[in-house]
């Protein structure tokens, strides 16, 4: 946004402050300042002069030779403009001059003819945009006077960014009570009372309807007549100008002006060129046609919205207007609209049409609807100043829907708190107040309402904010805050994530921060059914359709991490994740906090490892049983898994009694197929912290260490194929208090066992505590063993 500071003292007076210090009170309050353009920098050396001769140059039919008096000498100046003569009064850059920053006059020869300066054209002198020929001054312009001094060129324009919370600050006024705020100043305001009416009404001339109000809350209309298009006057073209705007006409103008003024676009139809006397706010048509200012035909949808009169569209409401509507020379009679329009059909239209306007750029981002009958008296005003004509009396107000206003309380003691100091109560409510907030004191709490214009004043903190920037920053002191150093035990939720976290890193495992959204066809790509699809979270308006649902696993984001690695060439992928995941709840979402990691590609070469090694089932089972025995995890059970993401037979899952904690096991090959990883061996594993916590002890008993030896014993079952050795090894921990460990060795199919049988080789570590074991009891506890295998899996001891 660039603001004129010529244009600011309209409103304000600055006097007195230097550029810096307004350089510095903008960006304390928020509207930082990104450039300061010091208008007239590149006018040194740049003086006032008279053609006094011209010839044609001997080797060009289009460039002349001038000798030009700057009132000190003739110097001899080749010039390839057509519309100079001699007697003219030019604006000459002498040898020196720094028009721009890579741009400065030098001596020197212009085929084969010596040049000692160059007569300039506004553009070049950054004074306008016409380029067509070189800058003629009137009659009466005094020779070898600095141009910067001739033309009063004194300006200063700030570029500020705005933030899209404050859309009030896109004009002068809105900076104006800024600065007003911060300096306890007055604002003057412009009038907007109408100057003089005829006894013609606006509204038996012209009917406005709002098709529907989502698409427009309120529309206004005025009509001045016999008015007179020309160039605008000179105060009023430089003001537009000065902010980058190129001066049309003194009608165009004055709506530029007035938008830049009171940041509300406006638009300005030939009146007689509008059919049936009457004006539609509607949606487009699909596919209606519509040629815009900038002779370009839109094809529009019905996302758009358009004016209309009985016949045609005359205009893309809120983003340009048409064609065919447009003020020329000719035109007589004006209809003037200052109107609301929907910020996201703008937003969509201005998109879609790569059609972004001054008008769309404020509309997106909300104008003060309110403000719509001063905003339009203003600008009949101004017309009828720099364009005759009369103005028909009122105007044609549709207004469905009115603004209502924001009311929030202010707690002082919270506002001290917050700040850290105690600012005055009579201080909150002068900078409350000239900030156009209404306060009402209660004594220990003010009741507020916001202006207007001001829709982001929500609540509370929201003043906070307005108090603490208009009081200063640099008045609250550095105090360091008073804090209780008496240590806290830190939440136990958060200390089971950073062991988790801990664990995992030390299993050899990276971790990895995903968003929290996911497309929402992730869940079907990785065929993912524990969570039914009516109970996923989607979000209304994603930024992106790769943010459209709030993830209930964090299995889809690891896969999509370890395909974007391994398109990278990186061979060996050991991610981790912890993180929440959602899903609808009864009345919030429902969270959780799973630990997820993936194993992908293969083990990197190492000195007893030279040919890598694909990942397998066993490498994941074996991170697995380390952090849960580290966390303390331990009376789960181990079944096959039913999880549809999930390899049939090489995956499994973790139970605590029927509480399914979470699975493992090799990815679907119809998956690793969704993301083009199907010669690739990818392993997951996804469990619940939370559920986990549950079954955590909370004491780690500590136990003298063993003086008695322990006893080794290995057994080899022939039992089924579908028998899960899991559920074997359990049952040979349990069989006595003697046996110590109970591990798998081998598991042996072929010569020796029938076909659908395998041999699984157990190995056993028997110890007891007290003393060493005798070789009989040796013998009844291995007894014990065999007769259970047999007893629940009939398993037969191999000879």
């Amino acid at each position: 946004m660039l603001i004129s500071l010529n244009w600011l003292k309209q409103y304000i007076d600055l006097d007195g402050i230097e550029i810096s210090e307004l350089e510095n009170a903008l960006t304390m309050i928020g509207q930082e300042v990104e450039k300061i353009d010091v208008k007239g920098e590149n006018l040194e050396k740049v003086v006032t002069a008279k053609i006094v001769e011209k010839e044609m140059h001997p080797d060009s039919d289009h460039l002349t030779i001038c000798k030009v008096d700057n009132g000190k000498e003739v110097l001899q100046i080749v010039c390839g403009a057509p519309n100079h003569k001699a007697g003219d009064k030019v604006a000459l850059a002498q040898i020196g001059a720094r028009l721009a920053e890579d741009f400065v006059i030098k001596k020197g020869k212009i085929r084969g003819v010596e040049s000692s300066g160059m007569l300039c054209s506004e553009e070049e002198l950054g004074l306008g945009s016409d380029s067509s020929g070189i800058m003629i001054l009137p009659e009466d312009a005094p020779i070898g006077m600095p141009l910067k001094e001739y033309l009063g060129v004194n300006d200063v324009v700030f570029e500020l960014e705005i933030t899209p919370n404050r859309p009030d600050c896109l004009s002068h006024i809105g900076i104006a009570r800024e600065l007003g705020a911060y300096y306890n100043k007055e604002v003057n305001y412009p009038s907007t009372e109408i100057n003089s009416e005829t006894g013609e009404k606006t509204e038996d001339n012209i009917k406005v309807e709002i098709e529907n109000s989502d698409l427009s809350k309120r529309y206004v209309a005025r009509i001045i007549r016999n008015v007179t298009v020309k160039e605008s006057p000179a105060w009023l073209k430089e003001r537009v100008e000065s902010i980058g705007i190129r001066s049309i006409n003194n009608i165009v103008d004055a709506s530029n002006f007035v938008m830049m003024e009171m940041n509300q676009p406006n638009h300005t139809f030939d009146f007689d060129k509008i059919a049936g006397g009457k004006i539609s706010v509607r949606s487009a048509k699909e596919n209606e046609k519509l040629v815009t200012l900038d002779e370009e035909e839109r094809e529009l949808t019905t996302d758009d919205i358009v004016i209309s009169d009985t016949e045609k569209a005359v205009a893309l409401g809120g983003v340009m207007g048409g064609q065919n509507s447009q003020i020329t020379e000719n035109t007589k009679n004006i209809l003037l609209e200052v109107a609301h329009f929907n910020p996201i059909n703008i937003r969509r239209t201005s998109r879609r049409l790569a059609l972004i306007s001054d008008s769309s750029y404020r509309f997106e981002r909300r104008v003060d609807r309110s403000n719509a009958i001063n905003v339009i008296n203003r600008l009949a005003n101004l017309i009828q100043e720099v364009a005759g004509g009369e103005i028909l009396a009122g105007a044609v107000d549709i207004y469905p829907e009115p603004y209502a206003r924001r009311v929030a309380t202010l707690s002082f003691e919270k506002l001290h708190r917050f700040v850290g100091k105690v600012i005055p109560k009579e201080e909150v409510i002068r900078i409350l107040t000239k900030l156009e907030v209404e306060v009402k004191d209660n004594g220990d709490s003010l009741t507020l309402t916001a202006p207007t214009y001001r829709d982001d004043l929500e609540n509370e903190q929201d003043y906070f904010e307005e108090v603490i920037r208009m009081y200063g920053f640099d008045n609250i002191e550095n105090i360091l805050p008073r804090l209780d150093i008496n240590p806290k035990a830190t939440m136990d939720t958060t200390k089971l994530y950073d062991k988790v976290k801990v664990i995992a890193s030390q299993a050899g495992l990276k971790e990895v921060i995903n968003y929290s959204f996911v497309p929402r066809d992730a869940m079907d790509k990785i065929k993912f059914t524990k969570v039914p699809r009516e109970n996923l979270i989607d979000l209304p308006r994603p930024i992106t359709e790769d943010f459209a649902t709030l993830r209930p696993t964090l299995i889809y984001s690891l896969l999509k991490n370890a395909k974007d690695n391994m398109n990278k060439n990186v061979s060996n992928i050991r991610f981790f994740e912890v993180s929440r995941t959602f899903e609808k709840g009864e009345e919030l979402a429902s969270e959780e906090t799973k630990l997820a990691f993936i194993l992908a590609g293969e083990n990197d070469k190492t000195l007893w490892n030279a040919k890598p090694v694909p990942y397998d089932f066993y490498d994941l089972k074996g991170i697995v049983q380390e952090i849960f025995t580290k966390l303390g995890f331990k009376n789960y059970q181990i079944k096959r898994s039913a999880a549809t993401e999930l390899h049939p037979g090489r995956s499994a899952d973790v139970f605590v009694g029927r509480e399914l904690i979470g699975s493992f096991g090799e990815i679907h090959p119809d998956v690793l197929e969704n993301f083009d990883l199907n010669k690739k061996a990818v392993l997951v594993a996804e469990f619940s912290i939370d559920l986990i916590k549950k079954y955590i002890g909370r004491k780690t008993v500590y136990e003298p260490l063993v003086k008695f030896p322990a006893v080794p014993r290995d057994f080899a079952f022939v039992v089924k194929e579908d028998v899960l050795v899991g559920d074997i090894l359990k049952a040979i921990e349990k069989v006595d208090k003697k046996i110590e460990k109970v591990e798998l060795f081998d598991i042996y199919r072929g010569v020796g066992v029938l076909p659908g049988m395998k041999s699984v080789a157990i190995s056993v570590i028997l110890r007891d505590k007290n003393k060493t074991l005798e070789e009989k009891e040796i013998v009844e506890i291995s007894n014990k063993i065999v007769n259970k295998v047999k007893k629940d899996f009939d398993g037969i001891l191999r000879q």
